[in-house]
């Protein structure tokens, strides 16, 4: 039995490719207007379904993971893809897996510029989220413990002998694992001048990227799903970037850095999930919204809801079986889950109770709205 335990973003159809290029995707299936890809990871029973977005922004980001959290149940929402660096310490080709999911342009305000009268300037409040601590405790100590630092390194050396940039502009070493605090807003940023206004209220944002703060928002009010933001860094967020941007590998194919930087990041996501001590939260069906589902049988090599190998989808389920013959795509079988919910189950879904211990999955920075966001100086001392 394969049990559905994680939903991955994707933002770009170009970065499905180099995903995908990875991924061991089974079959796919539309529910509700979106595209889902099943998946499997390998020497495991976690499987697993992606979506792509086909365009930027955190509202389609809070959309996809939204559906993934109270439709599949799963209790990891992952968002994948390019990152721009902020830090000189973090190379091209490096990840960045976010210990800290800062959306700096919440609250911001447009303000007169004293020194230069006549123009307007930015002044950032900003808010931020965190992965569960154990989730975070996991990702922080992968490249330490015994069991695994050895897969990180072999990880690294592999990237680079599967480097698809020409002899100029391959990099010296592996790629980096950087767990550390990433910048989100809804901004392509190519200017060294904002990535330091970026910084200025957060002097440990390493990178900055697109979809995190809409995927982190939904699982925090959800109360049931745990967030991994994982980036692939293909530029330098500077004037530089559509140079960067237009290196090709040595096929002569384009966008060689985006190519390396997202297959350096799946190929580590899939080492992370893989471990056999990794924090999956169980999703108890009381924390579901909506009424709760009755058991049933499930046949051999299917995949089921949650972590826990529970319930199934509900009476108002179908699956779609995965055609043809083979191990691996039995393996995939059938899931589909609430095809369609009445208004009652529409109304609960949008307003589901909270429970008091609500913010223990992610961080407790999110302010309440209708009150200013906590000083950035307080925030990061």
């Amino acid at each position: 039995m394969t049990h559905l335990r994680v939903g991955v973003i994707v933002p770009l159809p170009e970065e499905f490719r180099y995903v995908s290029s990875v991924l061991d995707l089974l079959t796919d299936f539309r529910e509700q207007g979106r595209v889902y890809h099943t998946f499997r990871i390998p020497g495991t029973d976690t499987g697993g379904l992606l979506t792509v977005l086909h365009d930027m922004g955190h509202a389609n980001a809070a959309i996809a993971a939204q559906d993934l959290i109270r439709v599949f149940r799963v209790p990891l929402v992952t968002v994948i893809g390019t990152g721009a660096a902020l830090s000189p310490e973090v190379a091209l080709g490096d990840v960045v897996v976010a210990s800290e999911i800062d959306a700096y342009l919440y609250r911001a305000k447009a303000v007169e510029d004293a020194e230069h009268p006549g123009r307007t300037t930015l002044t950032l409040a900003g808010t931020s989220w965190k992965p569960s601590a154990p989730l975070l405790d996991h990702v922080r100590n992968f490249p330490l413990r015994r069991a695994s630092r050895d897969i990180v390194t072999s990880w690294s050396g592999d990237a680079l002998a599967d480097c698809p940039l020409t002899p100029e502009l391959r990099p010296a070493h592996g790629p980096a694992l950087h767990v550390t605090p990433v910048a989100t807003g809804e901004v392509v940023v190519g200017s060294a001048e904002f990535k330091e206004v970026i910084r200025s209220r957060n002097r440990t944002l390493a990178a900055v990227e697109m979809e995190a703060g809409g995927a982190a928002l939904s699982a925090y009010h959800s109360d049931t799903a745990d967030v991994l933001v994982i980036r692939g860094i293909s530029d330098h967020a500077a004037r530089d970037k559509t140079e960067t941007d237009g290196a090709r590998d040595v096929d002569g194919r384009p966008n060689a850095w985006r190519r390396y930087g997202v297959t350096n990041a799946t190929r580590l996501l899939v080492s992370l999930l893989a471990a056999p001590d990794f924090p999956w939260r169980t999703v108890d069906p009381a924390d579901v919204p909506g009424p709760a589902a009755r058991p049933r049988r499930l046949r051999r090599g299917s995949f089921t809801a949650g972590g826990d190998g529970g319930d199934g989808p509900g009476p108002t389920a179908r699956r779609v079986t995965a055609a043809a013959a083979g191990a691996a795509t039995a393996a995939a079988v059938e899931y589909l889950a609430h095809r369609h919910r009445d208004a009652e189950e529409a109304v609960a879904a949008a307003n589901p109770p909270r429970t008091p211990d609500a913010e223990t999955h992610l961080g407790r920075s999110c302010p309440d709205e209708g009150h200013d966001a906590p000083d950035a100086a307080a925030e990061h001392p």
